[in-house]
């Protein structure tokens, strides 16, 4: 009988090896950046495998650096917001005013809300926030099963991170992702050419040195034709019913009662698209009767951005930072005009 146990869990150990192996490695190498924290390489560049989840660093470097920094201005939005520098900002708000991008890929209205409370959770006031919110973000589902989108257990009001995890160690078995691991491969190109970006740790902020000081320049010398022949040119539908229901609605009101909350010096940003992707002016008009006509800035119907690739970084509607400035200074002005409430735009 002793035999047989001990040849059993000889055997049982035997067979749990490779997964064991299997797990460690995945812990060790880390390459989503979900075990460790975003570590430099020699050059100083965040040490980027494959495509991090931007929602999860943001959260981590929030918990790393608030003690220090004392975060309490913060630029909410997917994507799309990470070329609205905080240096950008920063002349419009208080000069002693403590910055950080608190974004996340695929950003969503719950995924703001769950940051918004994420924050208060922690004692953090939002003294001021800029807020880019795309026609997309009012429709876009939450998606927590995605590497590139599960939000941060500490933001979801649940702590699974076995859930959390078990996303990622299902992506690790990918064949692709373990060889480039392997080799230390980073991703070296988003699917139009465009290199991946630096990253200023302390503010949580993406950008691409290389191409901006191109751009600075000679702007021909990136929008070359070979790298615009390889982005496809399709337009996505424009909507023909709004996108603004009483759920969404509901999400606006919440976002709005914690900007209140805390007593938040803002502007919401409709940024444009250059897959003609446009805000319905039955949405422009919910969004402008919740959170105040001064508040809110719609560009995206503005004709010099729709459509044009020379805009973009990339095929996905990332603005050039240089022309995000731009809507940040026009956005200001427009609020100082319209600082006096218009009563069109007060809810009945």
């Amino acid at each position: 009988m002793k035999d047989s146990l001990k040849k059993f869990t000889l055997l049982s150990l035997l067979a749990a090896t490779p997964i064991i192996a299997f797990v460690t490695f995945y812990a060790i190498s880390d390459p989503f950046h979900v075990v460790h924290p975003i570590t430099k390489t020699a050059d100083g560049r965040d040490s980027v495998i494959v495509g991090n989840n931007t929602g999860f660093a943001t959260i981590e470097t929030f918990l790393t650096h608030n003690k220090a920094q004392h975060y309490d201005s913060f630029i909410f939005g997917s994507s799309m917001a990470q070329n609205f520098k905080t240096s950008y900002w920063k002349p419009y708000i208080d000069s002693t005013a403590s910055t950080i991008h608190f974004d996340a890929s695929g950003e969503t209205l719950d995924g703001i809300i769950n940051k918004m409370q994420f924050l208060n959770r922690h004692g953090s006031q939002i003294k001021n926030a800029l807020i880019i919110m795309e026609e997309r973000m009012l429709h876009r589902p939450v998606n927590n099963n995605d590497i590139l989108y599960a939000q941060h257990p500490a933001t979801t009001g649940y702590h699974n991170w076995f859930n959390f995890h078990t996303i990622f160690f299902n992506a690790f078995r990918n064949f692709e992702i373990i060889d480039n691991t392997l080799n230390n491969r980073p991703l070296e190109s988003l699917n139009d050419d465009t290199p991946i970006p630096d990253r200023i740790e302390i503010i949580n902020e993406y950008y691409y040195a290389h191409i901006d000081s191109i751009l600075a320049v000679d702007p021909s010398k990136f929008f070359t034709p070979g790298r615009l022949a390889k982005r496809s040119y399709y337009y996505l539908p424009q909507p023909i019913k709004p996108s603004i229901d009483e759920t969404v609605e509901a999400k606006l009101r919440k976002i709005k009662s914690l900007l209140d909350k805390n007593d938040t010096h803002y502007i919401i940003i409709v940024p444009p698209c250059n897959k003609r992707l446009q805000l319905m002016e039955e949405d422009l008009w919910i969004l402008k009767s919740i959170f105040g006509q001064q508040h809110v800035h719609n560009f995206s119907s503005m004709e010099k951005y729709v459509g044009n690739e020379l805009y973009y970084y990339d095929n996905n509607t990332h603005l050039i930072s240089s022309q995000c400035k731009l809507l940040v200074d026009s956005a200001y002005k427009e609020e100082a005009v319209s600082a006096v409430k218009n009563p069109y735009y007060e809810k009945k």
